[in-house]
């Protein structure tokens, strides 16, 4: 069973996820504050950043949940 990973982590693990060629040394000093993490893709994302703390704010959805919900 995977462990529980902490805000910061999670924050920084989606970035990485959606953004997968951000800047890791940039991404770390952002700590856990999406506003700061959403300043740093904003400068090379079209996104408005509103959307893009969404994104990193958005709860996981696992494989079960999605089964449920759609079939």
């Amino acid at each position: 069973m995977p462990q529980p990973v902490d805000a910061a982590e999670a924050i920084r693990r989606r970035a990485l996820l959606v953004w997968p060629r951000l800047d890791a040394a940039a991404l770390r000093r952002c700590g856990s504050d999406p506003e700061r993490v959403a300043d740093l893709v904003a400068r090379r994302s079209t996104l408005p950043r509103e959307a893009i703390v969404g994104i990193l704010l958005t709860p996981a959805v696992t494989e079960v949940e999605t089964r449920t919900w759609f079939g």
